[in-house]
């Protein structure tokens, strides 16, 4: 079970750090890892994931966009 924690934990640091633009998955959830065969986890959907966290009203949006709020598509 640690190992998963952990390779998840790898997975987000990756994204946020190492990604550039780095990347906010924002529906991290049980249902959206994946493990293989030997147990290491992958992280999976990303049709919430954002882009360019520090910058306010500029966010840019990947995946599908059907499930954000309208308010959040208005003012960020």
């Amino acid at each position: 079970m640690m190992k998963v924690a952990l390779d998840i934990a790898r997975g987000l640091e990756y994204l946020h750090e190492r990604c550039n633009p780095p990347v906010n998955h924002r529906d991290l959830k049980s249902s959206n890892i994946l493990l293989d065969s030997n147990f290491n986890a992958k992280i999976s959907n990303f049709a919430l994931a954002t882009t360019d966290l520090h910058a306010k009203n500029k966010v840019k949006l990947s995946g599908a966009s059907g499930y954000l709020a309208l308010k959040y598509l208005s003012n960020g």
